[in-house]
């Protein structure tokens, strides 16, 4: 990884830093080395952060969207949080065909996805079917949840009949 001057110190690539001084900088970098640092475990963990954090930005500023009194803020949010999931998944899928590799390291603020697909679809399937009465008795409110159900179902079908 690079030795970089910013404005407030020196860093060892992205992340690790500010060092008041580039010999410092260097000590450290020669010291992870030497004892095991390979390039691509970090490279793992810090795609794994970005992607993540892109794609939990994407549901931060939905909620920001839903909270605003202003239209122009309201559209400009709803635009990023409607393209953004995609760009992170451009992102993450050109990373790993570049480098061969399939990101395993997502934070767990994030929710690691540990659950096979089926079974974390399938549990969310059961969390709105637990919980839709208490949201609302609202026709309309009842009719979107039932789109989310309708979503549900047909991609729990396809894992489990499509493969």
């Amino acid at each position: 990884m690079p030795i970089v001057k910013k404005d407030n110190g020196w860093w060892w690539g992205s992340s690790h830093g500010p060092f008041d001084t580039k010999a410092k900088a260097m000590q450290v970098a020669r010291a992870a080395y030497a004892s095991g640092y390979k390039e691509e475990s970090m490279d793992k963990n810090i795609i794994g952060e970005f992607i993540g954090t892109l794609m939990h930005s994407g549901t931060i500023v939905h909620f920001m969207h839903l909270q605003t009194k202003s239209y122009s803020v309201h559209k400009a949010l709803q635009r990023y949080y409607e393209n953004i999931i995609d760009g992170a998944d451009t992102i993450a899928e050109a990373w790993q065909g570049s480098t061969g590799q399939i990101i395993e390291n997502y934070p767990p603020m994030f929710g690691n996805p540990a659950k096979e697909p089926l079974e974390y679809l399938t549990s969310i399937r059961e969390y709105v079917t637990v919980n839709r009465d208490l949201i609302s008795d609202c026709s309309n409110i009842q009719n979107e949840i039932d789109a989310v159900m309708t979503l549900l179902d047909s991609t729990i079908y396809k894992l489990t009949f499509l493969k």
